[in-house]
């Protein structure tokens, strides 16, 4: 009896807390200014708050976390505050292989912040060293955000050596010692990562890339500067 009151009780607390951290990311939001993110706890702070509860603590923010981005597909707000949003899910949750995914691919393509999105999933890998897909996206992210190819062919080979391989990952291996760059290389890579991908979220990512990639001017058989997500001073799961 003692044991479900103490239970209850940490669960109230847990939802309380989490309720005024997602009404600040609400707060935030609305402003669609860059605001600091001392308005939002520590990863540490959390943890310890959490009572033992870390991987509901880390659901249901990534549940906010998704209802942020989503506003900011809409055009209600700004996605600012995504990337530490992610790091406090995963401080929680070090093994939540989807955020990992997901949230490497907004903090690269949609915020432009490649070196953060690289961090990020490094963050998941050393949680999941053995997980074939996240290794696969780092190459991906090398490969088309930073155009890094000696990485990208790094990872995409050692993706191929893991459990779970199959042959793409040698194949686009391949493409990046070949130097990479090129429009069909790119659109394919995106294809992949699409038709593999539950995540409504990455699928609709990787569409929008793909028209992107489709639609600018080329030079010399690759993509311009512009076009490449990350790779210029233009570039301005829940299921």
């Amino acid at each position: 009896m003692k044991g479900s009151i103490m239970r209850c009780g940490a669960a109230a607390v847990l939802a309380a807390m989490l309720f005024f951290s997602a009404k600040s990311v609400e707060t935030i939001a609305l402003e669609k200014t860059g605001m600091e993110v001392i308005y939002l706890p520590s990863g540490g702070f959390m943890k310890t708050a959490s009572l033992g509860y870390s991987n509901l603590a880390s659901d249901l923010l990534w549940f906010k976390a998704v209802q942020y981005y989503g506003g900011y597909m809409l055009a209600q707000n700004g996605i600012n505050l995504f990337t530490h949003l992610a790091d406090l899910v995963t401080d929680l949750d070090p093994k939540f292989k989807e955020a990992y995914k997901l949230s490497a691919l907004i903090v690269s393509e949609d915020l432009g912040e490649y070196e953060e999105g690289v961090k990020l999933m490094e963050k998941g890998l050393r949680n999941n060293p053995d997980d074939f897909w996240l290794t696969y996206e780092m190459g991906f992210l090398h490969y088309l955000g930073g155009r890094n190819y000696a990485e990208a062919k790094r990872y995409f080979m050692l993706a191929a050596s893991l459990p779970g391989a199959d042959e793409r990952a040698a194949r686009f291996a391949a493409a990046a010692a070949m130097k990479g760059g090129d429009v069909e290389s790119g659109i394919a890579l995106w294809q992949d990562l699409a038709s593999n991908s539950d995540n409504r979220h990455i699928r609709e990512l990787a569409a929008r890339y793909i028209e992107k990639l489709r639609n600018q001017p080329q030079q010399g058989g690759r993509v311009a500067e512009e076009a490449v997500p990350g790779g210029g001073p233009q570039r301005k799961e829940w299921n």
